[in-house]
């Protein structure tokens, strides 16, 4: 049973840079105009309405003050990626497509309830995602993100590389998820809506015993026993951390790895958080990573340990539906 596993870990340390995917810096700029523009617009808004509806005062105060808590900084973050003139041009481009109008109150009225509505995280997709990558105290502490709510659940319901698991975890908002590229792997998640080098996925492999072999519990509890666990590394992986863990009432194991992938010409070190654990004959697989080159090695080993208690939470999110079915 520990060939079996050796094998399969070697995969997932291969797998990790076969998903790594470089962001397009033509939609990264779209995206930047069309967040700062959402953030201008809605400002001079709230500007027309405090000047011409003075006695909606507080109602606009309390809509503007929730949105510039959650959102206010990244506006100013965003802005801060063009020059002076840049902003300038925008704005005075803004002002000619966008003439002041007259609005009713009862518009006004709506507005102000969609601020506030905004300030939980009601905007549309990629607005949302770039403001949240882009505040500040999230950056530095990404697991803000995920305490103060701004998560959505995926699910593997339905998922072929699924192995018929139903499995839920909840992953911060602005995570970019697509399809895992490789066989097994479910979802890979990358941060900051794709522009990051935090990176994430779910795997599940079908776990066969050798023919004729039993396993017992008793087998899984020493398999993933402390003096077991380090016998789970792939060959060129340096291992940093391991221990037994129990996630949703299955034995499994925990470790912190470094690791090196090449592709073709282009290879990078990475530190890795994985998790695994053993439910029905299959082995679920959840990995967190942040790597680069070794140039910028203490930059991304600094992102990792910002990273890693979110990473936790995730992982510590993980729900597998069928175990509560009647």
């Amino acid at each position: 049973m520990k060939v079996c596993l050796c094998l399969i870990f070697a995969l997932l340390a291969c797998t990790a840079v076969a998903q790594v995917n470089t962001s397009d810096p033509e939609a990264r700029n779209r995206e930047l105009f069309q967040t700062y523009g959402y953030c201008l617009g809605q400002q001079r808004s709230l500007d027309q309405i405090r000047r011409d509806f003075p006695s909606l005062g507080v109602s606009l105060y309390q809509a503007e003050a929730a949105f510039s808590v959650t959102f206010g900084k990244s506006c100013t973050a965003i802005g801060e990626q063009f020059s002076d003139a840049v902003r300038q041009r925008l704005k005075d481009e803004f002002d000619k497509k966008l003439p002041a109008t007259s609005i009713t109150e009862s518009v006004a009225r709506d507005f102000i309830a969609r601020v506030s509505s905004r300030a939980k995280g009601d905007i549309d997709t990629p607005v949302k995602e770039t403001l949240l990558s882009f505040n500040p105290d999230f950056r530095k502490s990404p697991g803000l993100e995920f305490m103060r709510g701004f998560t959505r659940t995926y699910s593997t319901a339905n998922h072929l590389k699924a192995k018929g698991l139903n499995l839920e975890i909840k992953v911060p908002m602005s995570w970019m998820a697509r399809e895992g590229n490789r066989p097994n792997v479910v979802q890979f998640f990358k941060a900051e809506y794709g522009r990051s080098d935090v990176a994430a996925l779910i795997m599940v492999q079908q776990f066969t015993p050798p023919k004729g072999v039993r396993v017992t519990q008793r087998d899984i509890d020493e398999l993933f026993s402390a003096r077991n666990l380090k016998d789970f590394v792939p060959d060129g992986a340096k291992i940093l951390e391991s221990k037994p863990i129990t996630l949703e009432g299955s034995n499994g194991g925990m470790w912190v790895l470094e690791e090196r992938g090449e592709r073709l010409d282009f290879s990078m070190t990475m530190r890795t958080l994985q998790y695994a654990i053993l439910y029905n004959n299959r082995l679920i697989f959840l990995k967190f990573a942040a790597g680069g080159t070794e140039d910028t090695r203490a930059e991304w080993v600094a992102t990792f340990e910002r990273s890693r208690p979110l990473f936790q939470m995730v992982a510590n999110s993980l729900v597998i539906v069928d175990k509560y079915r009647n």
